[in-house]
């Protein structure tokens, strides 16, 4: 018993008691153990104090996920053999999800099909769909929906497909039918960047940029945007440095997944004002990604204004037909836009020609919404009266940069992000009173 007791003084104990060392090496090396622990917790804590946290925002199906597997492509290997031949069963389901939808929007719309023999091919698909429900498409399947997508009435449904819920990549993959039969069929970086998969739970990527010669760590979180999942975000605010906020500028005419009743350009706003105004995120900048450009100028295209949110909120939307955009805000856009090619890739024309091919009225849309998205910032317009009173220097720790991307363009993203880069730097070192 003395031993024991004597064998406990200098912090450490052994003996026959299980919560006693059985012999002072062993104490030693328990020590020894707890020393190198503590080292190296300090070390992952001091490493992960080094590295800028970026949480991607907005609602649902706006494109946060896009820009990720565009982090991914742009500073990271893109993806492997193994990984494009994963995302062919998710794309083949796109395939089946997008004419399922049109099909069934076909009798909704009172379009009938162009051709006789087709009617047997669309109960085919649709029986397909309500027996196997979220199975693959078998080859016979997608060789059926190659015939009906030629024709004439489900084109003309396509046409019509702002009356219902599609995914902006169905055209896209539709058309691409034939290729995506192929045995040898290997999905190309444009084809995992439209692919649409519901993003659930909290989605983290990083990598490194060098940046004046220097390696800087960005760690990247990407959270559902589907109100269920909303939840969630206050799971990530800690220790933010900035907010990339997505906003699907094309979705005006767009109703809610989730909620039928509910625009989902309205919504977006909503949601962006309540984030810039949340008090655990009063010190945080957000970098507003004006997104699906290219979705938009395909909506212009088509007749197909935003003109009508000024009769539904006209204390939000001022009278479009009156909004004028200034020549440093055309010049901006356009210096900003992409022009795509044939091939599917985008160049950037110089600005003479720019402005030459660019639909005016896009232009005049992407300014407009501008201009709404900034007066939330300024406070002029208020769309959820909040019970704190916010005072004058609420903002003055954050900030707000726009951008007009379109998340499929590598290029223009590429570009998105660079830009970024240097502001989201800035702010880190602003936060730790270095600059």
């Amino acid at each position: 018993m003395t031993e024991e007791i004597m064998a406990c003084y200098g912090g450490g104990c052994y003996g026959n008691d299980p919560l006693y060392f059985d012999s002072q090496e062993e104490e030693r090396l328990a020590r020894m153990r707890n020393k190198q622990l503590t080292k190296a917790l300090k070390e992952y804590r001091h490493q992960e104090l080094k590295k800028l946290k970026l949480l991607l925002l907005g609602t649902g199906e706006s494109g946060k996920s896009t820009i990720t597997k565009q982090m991914r492509i742009i500073h990271i290997n893109g993806f492997d053999t193994r990984e494009r031949q994963g995302k062919i069963l998710d794309i083949r389901r796109n395939i089946k999800q997008s004419i399922v939808v049109i099909l069934g929007a076909l009798e909704q719309l009172a379009i009938s099909l162009e051709h006789e023999s087709n009617v047997k091919r669309m109960h085919n698909i649709l029986q397909e769909a309500s027996s196997q429900g979220d199975a693959a498409l078998t080859d016979e399947l997608l060789a059926d929906i190659e015939v009906l997508w030629r024709d004439a009435g489900v084109q003309e449904c396509y046409s019509r497909s702002y009356e219902y819920q599609l995914i902006d990549s169905a055209k896209y993959f539709l058309d691409k039918v034939e290729e995506i039969r192929r045995p040898d069929y290997l999905p190309s970086d444009q084809d995992i960047l439209r692919c649409r998969v519901l993003t659930t739970g909290i989605h983290h990527i990083e990598f490194d940029v060098h940046d004046a010669g220097h390696p800087v760590s960005f760690s990247v979180f990407d959270v559902g945007g589907q109100r269920g999942e909303r939840r969630k975000w206050i799971q990530v605010f800690d220790s933010v440095v900035a907010i990339l906020f997505l906003a699907d500028v094309s979705s005006y005419e767009q109703t809610l997944r989730e909620d039928q009743t509910k625009n989902r350009f309205m919504e977006a706003l909503e949601i962006f004002e309540q984030v810039w105004k949340n008090r655990f995120l009063k010190n945080v900048s957000i970098l507003l990604f004006m997104n699906k450009m290219d979705v938009l100028a395909e909506k212009i295209q088509r007749g197909r204004s935003i003109s009508a949110l000024t009769d539904k909120y006209p204390e939000v939307f001022p009278n479009y037909e009156k909004f004028i955009p200034s020549s440093s805000e055309k010049i901006e856009f356009l210096d900003s836009y992409y022009k795509p090619e044939g091939d599917g890739r985008k160049r950037r024309n110089s600005r003479g020609s720019k402005s030459a091919d660019v639909n005016p009225d896009l232009i005049k849309t992407a300014v407009y919404v501008k201009h709404i998205f900034m007066k939330i910032v300024k406070g002029e317009v208020v769309l959820n009266p909040t019970v704190q009173k916010i005072s004058k220097d609420w903002h003055q720790n954050h900030s707000c940069e726009y951008f007009y991307t379109c998340a499929v363009d590598t290029n223009n993203i590429q570009r998105v992000l660079d830009g970024c880069r240097t502001l989201i730097i800035r702010k880190h070192l602003e936060r730790f009173g270095i600059i």
